[in-house]
């Protein structure tokens, strides 16, 4: 009998145990749980948000590339006729112009590479990039006279780099 007795107040002790009330390291343990999620959430959203805004921009920036170049293009001719047609005394002052507006012009064009990088603009945009590359380098050497402009290597690569783009531009 005295067995039965032990068995039964054990019995009773392991009863009461399993209605104890939670431990507050176990509701602390589920507010850092529910606070990890929340947190996890607001990042996934944020992510998805940014996600969204990079893929507006490269529909933007593919939407205004030719555009951009061909008035990119414009302009260089635009520039380099207005250079080669002022007196001889102030073309190297002009040719400096046309050297920091290409430079400008190449920043443009690299800073959209990465951007486009993962579609079919890709390649163009690096080559309006070189292109605006190849100009800069051109016009520094036209600062030193005409014979030189003349002499400048470089035109094949430019037009190839115009010539590809055009063509990627026309279709």
């Amino acid at each position: 009998m005295p067995a039965k007795i032990l068995f039964l107040l054990f019995a009773l002790t392991l009863s009461g145990c399993a209605s104890l009330p939670p431990s507050s390291s176990s509701n602390a343990t589920a507010s850092a749980a529910a606070r990890g999620t929340a947190l996890a959430n607001r990042n996934s959203e944020t992510a998805q948000q940014r996600l969204a805004a990079v893929a507006a921009q490269r529909a933007e920036a593919a939407q205004q590339f030719c555009p951009n170049w061909q008035q990119a293009l414009d302009h260089a001719r635009s520039n380099a006729t207005g250079c080669a047609q002022m007196p001889t005394n102030e073309q190297a002052t002009c040719w400096q112009a046309v050297s920091q507006w290409a430079q400008e012009e190449s920043r443009y064009f690299h800073a959209l590479a990465p951007l486009l990088q993962s579609g079919a603009y890709a390649f163009p945009a690096a080559q309006a990039a070189h292109f605006f590359d190849l100009t800069q380098g051109w016009a520094i050497t036209c600062q030193n006279g005409q014979r030189a402009c003349a002499a400048a290597s470089g035109h094949q690569q430019m037009d190839n780099s115009k010539s590809a783009i055009n063509q990627f531009c026309r279709r």
